[in-house]
């Protein structure tokens, strides 16, 4: 009986691990995970993962490097003279566009030498909570030679500081409500990443999606769409859907507009934040790496005008948690000046119906960026 039991279990077992390594050996010749866990910052992208991104107007494949950062290619980093940093949210990411249309891979492109590298670690739904907890992981941890380290604040960064995470512990670890253990975390990300099962379980809803996605796995192209096309259809629409946008009501930008809501959350949100660019300024100058804090203007704010001593305020207490330092703050919004109206700049800068900066605005938005900034 008890050799029955045992067979029964070892065969089961055994069924399991033939069925985990050859969906592990599938899996690694289709599009695999991305995005992971961090047990130190919450989230990440996986070290040169490679995947399809829609947001704007056309599908594109993007890379990262063997340093998790989204890059050009599945490229090894080799550290130079000067190693400069961005980090930010997802309008440093450059969502729905591969890293040469981005900012930051425009940037990297103009700075091109043998002397400087440039990278970026910016990654959607960061903050300056998680700002802080990766460059200490980068820099104290990792010890990556990072001379000059760039990080760009923009849309909901203090909404998300103040209701989305946690405080970061004495440790480092930024805690929030699905803090885990840490090989929890690394046997959870080595099942996304290496699984086409676990992608199926966490990802249909309904059962009906289920062809249309195990295609999309295998599906190395697209119906390409032009982008110019596209987006100029977009562009036809009239002012006043714009001005009924979603985005323009959204909760994390509201205390720009409402003083009611800036003082039930807002200013305490500000000065959260500004505490943590305060203690990224403290590690950076230990190291003695240079600083460079920017607060990006959003596509809401480009559309409509936000109440004056609310905006202020940020930039006020952004720039006064660098005082005593070399570190600079800068107020990105000159690239929006240069149109003859709020929904002009929008419309050539944004994605249509979203908060996010299209090629266009990377394009002008780096060009701000190189001005402003001594690199």
């Amino acid at each position: 009986m008890i050799n029955k039991i045992y067979n029964f279990f070892k065969n089961i077992f055994i069924i399991l691990l033939i069925t985990l390594l050859t969906d592990i050996v599938v899996f690694f010749f289709v599009n695999r995970a991305h995005r992971i866990k961090s047990f130190y910052y919450h989230h990440d992208l996986r070290n040169k993962a490679y995947f399809y991104d829609i947001w704007g107007y056309e599908r594109y494949k993007i890379f990262t490097n063997n340093l998790g950062f989204k890059d050009k290619s599945n490229r090894n980093v080799e550290f130079k003279k000067n190693n400069i940093l961005f980090i930010g949210d997802s309008f440093t990411e450059g969502v729905g566009l591969p890293f040469e249309d981005t900012y930051v891979g425009i940037i990297a492109s103009k700075l091109k030498n043998v002397d400087t590298e440039v990278l970026n670690a910016g990654v959607q739904s960061y903050s300056p909570k998680i700002y802080y907890a990766k460059l200490y992981d980068i820099i104290y941890r990792k010890k990556y030679p990072i001379s000059h380290v760039v990080v760009m604040i923009s849309g909901g960064d203090v909404y998300d500081d103040y209701y989305r995470y946690g405080e970061v512990n004495s440790e480092n670890l930024l805690l929030h409500q699905d803090f885990q253990n840490k090989y929890v975390i690394n046997l959870i990300n080595f099942i996304k990443g290496n699984t086409l099962t676990y992608q199926l379980i966490t990802r249909i809803t309904p059962p009906k999606v289920i062809p249309e996605l195990i295609k999309s796995f295998f599906q190395e192209k697209d119906e390409i769409k032009n982008y110019s096309t596209k987006e100029n259809e977009l562009k036809r629409i009239k002012d006043d859907e714009i001005m009924s946008f979603e985005l323009l009501k959204r909760s994390d930008y509201e205390y720009f507009y409402d003083d009611e809501k800036f003082l039930e959350w807002g200013k305490d949100a500000i000065d959260e934040s500004s505490l943590y660019i305060k203690k990224i300024d403290s590690i950076l100058k230990e190291k003695n790496i240079k600083l460079d804090i920017l607060y990006s203007q959003s596509a809401p704010l480009v559309l409509i005008e936000p109440i004056e001593k609310n905006l202020n305020y940020l930039i006020n207490s952004f720039e006064k948690s660098l005082n005593n330092s070399s570190a600079k703050f800068h107020y990105i919004r000159d690239f929006t000046t240069i149109y003859s109206s709020r929904i002009e700049a929008y419309k050539e800068l944004f994605y249509i119906g979203d908060v996010h900066l299209n090629k266009k605005g990377n394009t002008e938005i780096a060009k701000e960026i190189i001005n402003k900034l001594n690199f």
